[in-house]
């Protein structure tokens, strides 16, 4: 007989917290394996960016940044891949992993391009060697999924999570936490399509059977929750938002603790409701107090941060205080030029707020003068026009 294989690279312990978020642990089903792509959504119940690390944490902690822990796993996950290949070969299932985690730090880093290029080699190889129903061949699509969203292939992206949520309710079972993660995916992309109704229904079919089998307070049962009063909202039904964010304020504060960022995005949901049914005072107060809040837990310029200001601002105006909803408006795009550049498209809808509020003062000259400008940074950018 030959040599004995070498044994696969081990993994090293940094990299086994790649994964952020909650994960889907298959605590109803503890043989089969976590799905590691089922953090992945959770990154998504802002609307804005992954939540960040807490702002203390970063101080206190002598650790790697998440984008340093995402660069530390693409470059010891390609060394892993090609040991495992030399070893095992290119096709190995070890192999295969590596490579796939390979993607999902490209994907963390923002190389959405690259992730997808190689989450589709690694699905090639995967149907080849396993067939297409194999649960590591269904998570592989379900990163693949993931992945044409973030290119803004939503229809793609719509049709495979769709396809991947049936194949793995077949093959796993229709409540398994997989199949639950899948269908999550696929209400985001409906979400974003701007297909509500159809969105609603699913969280909500989510919603309950991981209240179901994982329990009320369950993370992943409160993030889908979340959603749930996302669609409300889109859907004008806002005095059922607002019902459903007072009752997840209060389990998320219980569960998490006021200041959680959890607990924040929660409230942020609520006081965005308050709005939507013109109670504008009580709006203002629960934006304000999110956005102090925000600063101190994430920082004052987090993305979630940003977005509390700016409703601080949105209620301001509708109180008619344009003066002061203006200075808030410029302080939340000198941020974002400052972080994320002049052309980026946060920062260019921060300036048209600005404009409107210029307008709304009679300062129509400088409103002018402001949309001309963002308008040919848009055009510079290849971005249309709102």
């Amino acid at each position: 007989p030959g040599p004995a294989p070498a044994p696969a690279a081990p993994l090293p312990a940094w990299a086994h917290t790649m994964t952020g978020g909650h994960k889907a642990t298959g605590a109803v089903t503890p043989l089969a394996p976590p799905d590691h792509s089922a953090g992945l959504t959770l990154a998504w119940t802002t609307g804005t960016a992954p939540p960040g690390p807490r702002a203390d944490r970063q101080v206190l902690s002598p650790g790697p940044t998440r984008k340093e822990r995402a660069e530390n796993a693409l470059r010891e996950f390609g060394r892993i891949a090609e040991d495992r290949a030399r070893a095992l070969g290119p096709e190995h299932s070890e192999t295969l992993a590596a490579r796939q985690q390979m993607a999902y730090a490209l994907g963390r880093l923002g190389r959405h391009t690259e992730a997808h290029e190689l989450h589709t080699s690694v699905l090639a190889s995967r149907e080849r060697a396993m067939g297409p129903d194999h649960p590591d061949t269904l998570r592989c699509r379900h990163n693949l999924a993931f992945s044409l969203s973030r290119l803004g292939r939503l229809e793609e992206a719509y049709r495979m999570a769709r396809d991947v949520a049936a194949a793995r309710a077949r093959v796993l079972g229709a409540d398994h936490p997989d199949t639950l993660v899948t269908l999550y995916e696929v209400g985001y992309t409906l979400g974003r399509l701007g297909r509500w109704t159809e969105a609603l229904h699913t969280y909500r079919q989510v919603a309950e059977a991981r209240t179901r089998l994982l329990g009320s307070e369950h993370p992943d049962t409160l993030a889908t929750r979340y959603e749930v009063g996302i669609s409300l909202g889109r859907l004008g039904r806002s005095a059922d938002a607002l019902e459903l964010y007072r009752a997840l304020v209060a389990d998320r504060t219980r569960v998490n603790g006021p200041t959680d960022p959890e607990t924040l995005r929660a409230r942020h949901g609520l006081g965005v409701n308050l709005g939507r049914l013109a109670r504008w005072d009580e709006a203002l107060a629960e934006a304000q107090a999110v956005c102090g809040a925000r600063e101190h837990v994430l920082g004052p310029d987090h993305p979630d941060t940003l977005v509390s200001r700016r409703e601080v601002a949105v209620a301001l105006g509708w109180l008619g205080r344009w003066t002061d909803a203006l200075a808030v408006y410029r302080q939340v795009a000198d941020v974002r030029t400052r972080l994320l550049g002049p052309a980026h498209p946060d920062t260019l809808a921060g300036r048209d707020d600005e404009a409107h509020c210029l307008e709304q003062l009679g300062r129509a000259r400088e409103a002018a003068d402001l949309y001309r400008e963002v308008a040919a940074l848009r055009q510079r950018a290849g971005r249309p026009q709102p």
